[in-house]
């Protein structure tokens, strides 16, 4: 037969492995989470790094573009 203190330690014992199976099931999601916004800003870095380029090529091409147009001005003013 369990003594009144042995039921109430039992008691504790069961409420401290609820809490433990509450925190790890919290943490498990936590960890889930992180792993996919880690994914997801990834995901967004490789995009904004093309956008870039792009940004970069289509200023180039600009460049080109203004000073052969800005020289035929001048060749036409004579």
């Amino acid at each position: 037969m369990q003594s009144s203190e042995e039921r109430e330690e039992a008691v504790k014992q069961k409420e401290r492995e609820r809490r433990q199976q509450a925190i790890d099931k919290a943490q498990a999601a936590l960890d889930k989470a992180k792993l996919e916004h880690a994914k997801k800003a990834a995901a967004i870095q490789v995009e904004v790094e093309a956008l870039e380029l792009r940004s970069q090529t289509e200023d180039a091409r600009w460049d080109k573009e203004k000073e052969r147009l800005e020289a035929a001005v001048r060749r036409a003013r004579g």
